[in-house]
């Protein structure tokens, strides 16, 4: 036996170190959780059965080493030698299945076993049990063995639609590699047996190196399967962000599409009703009743500033309402705002009490903003108070802070909605008690001059909202001075214009019911007036010579657009820029806050009064103070311009 000279105690190392890394690879996959993969989980099995299978030889060929002189119990044919072949032959069944099995699970494909792993056990335990020496189990063993490492190659061939890594490759190369050196075994026995003498070193070297060309396969199969194990982990660990990803922008779209709906819905809600009274009313128009009449146009004004009302609040919740801020006293503001509420308080019966903490101080905020906030709050707090309530006004005044807090007797908000109550159109009031828009807009407010609003429970019970607002005046950006040069020192304009008649105004509009609206206007106040649909048509009026004493023009149209014009006139043009007052009903998106930041002419809001529009082409024009002479005769000066 080759296992009993120098040579074959070198193979007997080999096989040892081949059967600890077999049993170290059991380890690895073994970490890796195979039962989330059939590929692994077989591969696992497979090295199982190696390890067993190389544990079994091991042992075999130790004692056979070890008992030099001819003991039967470890002799050729013995029972325990048997049942080692079969321990051995079964173990390296398991493994060739195993293998195989794993690699077509990998490459989408089916073998007839699956993961029956007791069957080629079975076999394998049966064959080797009747083989009756160590050459005729490794006979046994080639061709299966030639053959299933064989086919393993082939179908690590990657397809078109599979992917060509090196693992994969390396594996393949590996596989075929062993495959021939299987076969060559398989014909080294049959030759040392039966044709060439025993001793003949040609046939008998692989024979005896056959160890250490095993350990060497081995090894660089498990390194392939390493290699393959990695790359397969990096490929699902990035399939797995890519699905979160997408459920994550699926989620957001989601979210996005529930806060559309509820702005819809209460967009809708809020504006449907002023309309129809509109459209209820507008029918009235044409009655021959003059009361009637002016009752109608009475309603119709009202519910479309009602419109207005709800438009300009909707602009402010995207933060980009532009901010005016000077010094404030806020003992003076918060008393101002609280005398106004006297006698609401009064008839409600309830208590309005203030309380200073810290002193009076002085803040640079944005006054109108600042009363719209507290107005909101106090109000809120009013009708949540149930009568002989109190309403606690608190201002407390620190080096960095400035904290308002409005604290009520009502209800209180339960912890579960104080997430959702700043959002848009979330109201618990009754139906058509209120909008919805309030705190949103409060918020929004608070948020521009770099503070934050919270609500909490009052420590009598009902709710306490605070407002912190930072007292650096570095968090707020101070609007551009926007003036217009004195009439003397513009020397393109006419010598001899007259105050209220005559005056030259070009509407351009892509909506033609706009420019109706404001050429009515302006003919009543004595203005000659001239249309143009698009910035295009306005530019060739200006570029033919055409003068205008004052431009109205719509920021988004077709074409060019508002923005266009004014770059266009900026940089050929600049004493004609100022003469023009944009329009838009768009202020919220960042476009057109950029454009505003920019911007070297006024604009002015729709849906916006004619008369507060003429005001400010007035003003632009430098010849008249703002509200003189703006009222067309005849007329009424609030009637407002559709967007």
């Amino acid at each position: 036996m080759f296992f009993l000279d120098s040579a074959g105690f070198f193979s007997l190392v080999s096989l040892f170190i081949q059967c600890v890394t077999a049993w170290v690879f059991v380890g690895f996959l073994s970490s890796l959780r195979p039962d989330r993969a059939v590929w692994l989980r077989r591969w696992r099995a497979a090295f199982v059965g190696l390890g067993l299978a190389l544990t079994a030889m091991s042992l075999r060929f130790l004692l056979a080493h070890y008992h030099v002189a001819d003991v039967q119990w470890v002799a050729e044919g013995a029972p325990l030698t048997r049942a080692l072949y079969a321990i051995y032959v079964g173990g390296k069944f398991v493994f060739l299945a195993g293998l195989v099995g794993g690699i077509a699970a990998l490459c989408g494909r089916r073998v007839p076993w699956g993961d029956r792993g007791w069957l080629p056990a079975v076999v394998g335990g049966v064959v080797g049990a009747a083989l009756p020496s160590s050459s005729a189990c490794l006979l046994a063993q080639s061709l299966p063995m030639a053959a299933g490492l064989g086919i393993g190659a082939l179908w690590l061939r990657a397809r078109p639609q599979e992917p060509r890594d090196f693992g994969r490759r390396m594996v393949a190369a590996v596989a075929a590699i062993w495959a021939g050196c299987w076969f060559v075994y398989g014909l080294c026995v049959l030759r040392v047996g039966l044709v060439v003498p025993a001793d003949h070193w040609l046939w008998s070297a692989p024979l005896r190196i056959n160890p250490v060309i095993d350990l060497t396969m081995q090894v660089l199969l498990g390194m392939g399967l390493v290699m393959i194990v990695m790359q397969e982990v990096q490929r699902s660990t990035i399939a797995a962000l890519r699905e979160r990803d997408r459920l994550r922008e699926q989620v957001q779209r989601d979210e996005k599409m529930r806060a559309l709906s509820t702005l819809v819905g209460g967009v809708a809600h809020e504006i449907n009703n002023p309309l129809t009274a509109i459209l209820g009313y507008s029918d009235e128009l044409d009655a021959q009743d003059p009361e009637v009449r002016a009752e109608a146009a009475q309603v119709v004004r009202e519910q479309a500033d009602r419109c207005r009302h709800i438009v300009q609040r909707l602009s402010q919740l995207g933060s980009q309402v532009p901010l005016a801020p000077e010094e404030v006293a806020v003992a003076a503001l918060v008393d101002r705002v609280a005398r106004g509420f006297q006698p609401q308080f009064a008839q409600a019966g309830v208590e309005l009490h203030q309380h200073a903490i810290g002193g009076d101080a002085a803040v640079r905020v944005d006054p109108t903003a600042l009363e719209q906030v507290l107005t909101n709050l106090i109000a809120n707090a009013l009708q949540v108070s149930p009568r002989g309530g109190r309403v606690e006004l608190l201002v407390r005044v620190s080096e960095e802070h400035l904290s308002l807090i409005v604290e009520d007797q009502g209800p209180g908000v339960p912890a579960p909605q104080r997430a959702s109550i700043f959002e848009p159109f979330w109201t618990t009031k009754a139906v058509g008690q209120g909008t919805g828009l309030g705190l949103a807009v409060a918020r929004a407010l608070v948020q521009a001059h770099g503070g934050a609003i919270e609500v909490g429970e009052a420590s009598g019970g009902g709710a306490a909202f605070e407002v912190r607002l930072p007292r650096s005046t570095n968090r707020i950006a101070e609007p551009e001075a926007r003036t217009s040069a004195p009439v003397g020192d513009r020397d393109d304009l006419p010598a001899c214009i007259l105050p209220t008649a005559g005056r030259r105004l070009l509407v351009i509009d892509d909506e033609p019911f706009v420019r109706a609206v404001v050429e009515r206007h302006a003919r009543g106040l004595g203005w000659s007036v001239r249309e143009a649909a698009s910035a295009e048509e306005a530019l060739q009026l200006l570029d033919g010579g055409a003068f205008f004493d004052a431009i109205v023009c719509d920021l988004r149209m077709p074409g060019i657009g508002g923005i266009g014009l004014h770059d266009r006139l900026a940089a050929t043009a600049p004493q004609t820029l100022r003469r023009v007052v944009f329009v838009t009903g768009d202020l919220t998106s960042a476009e057109t806050a950029a454009f505003a930041a920019r911007c070297a002419a006024p604009i002015v809001a729709k849906p916006f009064v004619c008369a507060e529009l003429f005001d400010q082409l007035v003003a632009s024009s430098g010849d008249l103070a703002p509200g003189v002479g703006v009222r067309p005769a005849g007329g009424r000066s609030g009637s407002p311009a559709g967007a």
